[in-house]
């Protein structure tokens, strides 16, 4: 397909789709509410699947998605757009346009931040941040989004550094959100070469006082990671179950890595309440839905379900 057409596509798809239900309400969940729309592991699949891909035959598609998510936006109050990460590698898109396509669509489509996964170094920090370069060079109302993670120290790549953030808030009427994120080790996944600069850290570590601070001194009312980590290693390396055990206070945890396809998102128990965990497969076929309600500070009603990105 033409680059100039599919773009221009992005205005005029249509989708059909049935939107689940919104957080129970009840007298305590009157302060706030939130809207988290998410992707994962989308690997530069603009287009839907085509014939021959089994139960994902005919789903997802850029266009669609932006579709899907302006109807949304319409329907609901506040909605935040975010990403897990593994934008990058997986179709001829990828190989002609090295991420550049993948980041301008998705300003287009109105993402409010994303994190890194460990594809998206596939050609190195330089194309990386030249596909971000691209993507804050494109002229369109929607404004870059930006990208979160606490566990990358980038002291070696000040480019890469100053495009990444160990955390955003967001505020809305009734409710203020926290947003960080963490990736995945690179030992056996990255070469050397291609995150030369840019040094892993234990994301456990490096989460724990960012959630201490944006609770304590953010005040915020909802702590949410965008995670490459991996939906459950077993204990082999540290996982998206495991990381509210290791760090309270975080209320949704938004995965990526595995390409673990969830209905619903996961509840996990940890020492201030309880964690939901979620992750929608991969290639963009799936938009994950998770919705709060929250009063005084604390989560008073969620609920999630994974909307499948039809044609």
């Amino acid at each position: 397909m033409d680059r100039r057409a599919f773009l221009a596509s992005l205005g005029t798809a249509a989708v059909a789709t049935q939107v689940p239900l919104r957080a129970a309400e009840g007298p305590a969940a009157a302060s706030g509410r939130i809207t988290l729309l998410h992707t994962n592991d989308t690997h530069s699949h603009i287009e839907p699947f085509g014939p021959g891909n089994g139960a994902i035959s005919g789903l997802g598609g850029m266009a669609r998605r932006a579709t899907l998510v302006r109807q949304l936006r319409q329907q609901l109050g506040p909605v935040l757009l975010l990403d897990a990460g593994d934008t990058f590698q997986g179709t001829p898109y990828f190989n002609r346009y090295k991420g550049r396509l993948d980041y301008q669509l998705m300003r287009m489509v109105g993402y409010d931040a994303g994190t890194l996964g460990n594809h998206d170094f596939d050609n190195g920090v330089g194309m990386l941040v030249e596909a971000m370069e691209a993507m804050e060079g494109l002229k369109h109302p929607n404004p870059p989004f930006p990208f979160v993670n606490c566990n990358f120290d980038c002291k070696g790549a000040p480019a890469l550094g100053k495009r990444i953030r160990p955390y955003l808030i967001r505020e809305f009427p009734g409710i203020r959100v926290g947003l960080t994120g963490v990736g995945v080790a690179f030992a056996g996944l990255v070469a050397p070469k291609n995150h030369e600069g840019v040094t892993w850290r234990d994301p456990y570590e490096s989460l724990n006082p960012i959630v201490k601070r944006l609770r304590e001194v953010e005040k915020v009312d909802l702590v949410v990671v965008l995670s490459h980590l991996g939906y459950n290693t077993n204990g082999s390396a540290p996982d998206d179950l495991h990381l509210p055990g290791q760090v309270p206070g975080i209320d949704a945890i938004i995965g990526g890595h595995s390409h673990t396809f969830l209905e619903t998102p996961t509840k996990v128990a940890q020492a201030q309440g309880e964690t939901l965990v979620f992750q929608v497969g991969f290639g963009g076929v799936n938009l994950g839905r998770m919705d709060f309600a929250v009063a005084r500070g604390a989560v008073r009603a969620a609920s999630g379900a994974a909307m499948p990105v039809l044609g």
